[in-house]
């Protein structure tokens, strides 16, 4: 019965992905993106280890700060389609006003963690740095590093996650401030197994799509992008990045879209 259940979420959750108006407004937002997390790989190549680190996952966090303002928009159009109601992604701005710009700050306390641990282990950086006792700190003291760069994969685990159980909050239920956070807390572990099961799955589109197009790019870098230039090879990665955004786009939707689904099941699950 289950599994009659999640091909019906998934045929739905895919039917609706093709939008050109939901499409349009993605692939805008992922080039804005894509432009952000460009400048940063370019910033990070002539930077110490330190700074390089925090440009790798700084841009994470914002994008995902992004993203969730976008799942709102998204969530609430495929909302209108699977009730047969006429959408319009301009009246839907509007009328979410408050719940966009509830997500935008909503993963702000992620960022802030992040931001803490970013720099206590420049901390580590600086006590690694002091003559003739800095090795033998690094030595002793190599767990620390580790701990948090694990604490800050961790933390881009969880954004992902929040992604797909907030969002849906936000764009369904029209909550903001407090009463969102609390909403949020008190739901946070209500039926954790199939949230994480369907999480997982949603993801999995996008995550072959990435892996096939980092490949690619990866490749392109290898064989045609001049990596003496710094300037012209920053300039071919955003020109890269442009069909990334685009081919991203319906994985992105559907990622959304089986958020909004899995959020409508344990709905009526829990009632």
């Amino acid at each position: 019965m289950f599994f009659k259940e999640l091909e019906k979420l998934f045929e739905r959750a895919g039917r609706f992905v093709f939008s050109k108006a939901k499409l349009l407004t993605t692939v805008i937002t992922l080039a804005l993106l894509g432009v952000m997390i460009v400048c940063s790989m370019g910033l990070s190549l002539h930077a110490g280890e330190w700074v390089a680190l925090s440009l790798t996952f700084l841009p994470i966090f914002l994008a995902t700060s992004v993203l969730s303002a976008l799942g709102v928009l998204l969530i609430r159009s495929y909302h209108d389609e699977i009730k047969n109601r006429d959408t319009n992604v301009a009246k839907t701005v509007t009328a979410m006003t408050d719940s966009l710009f509830t997500s935008s700050y909503f993963f702000l306390p992620i960022i802030l963690i992040y931001l803490l641990l970013w720099v206590v282990l420049g901390l580590f950086f600086l006590m690694k740095a002091i003559p003739i006792i800095g090795d033998a700190f690094a030595v002793i003291f190599a767990f620390g590093p580790f701990l948090l760069i694990l604490g800050s994969l961790l933390l881009s685990l969880a954004s992902i996650f929040l992604l797909f159980t907030a969002t849906p909050v936000m764009a369904l239920k029209s909550l903001t401030g407090e009463k969102l956070f609390q909403y949020v807390h008190e739901q946070r572990f209500q039926q954790i197994f199939l949230r994480l099961v369907l999480c997982l799955l949603s993801l999995l589109p996008l995550i072959v799509t990435a892996c096939l197009l980092w490949l690619a790019a990866k490749i392109t870098t290898v064989v045609y992008v001049d990596q003496e230039n710094t300037l012209q090879m920053v300039m071919q990665w955003f020109f890269i990045m442009l069909p990334f955004a685009a081919i991203l786009s319906p994985t992105v939707i559907f990622f959304f879209n089986m958020a909004t689904e899995t959020h409508i099941l344990i709905q009526k699950r829990s009632a």
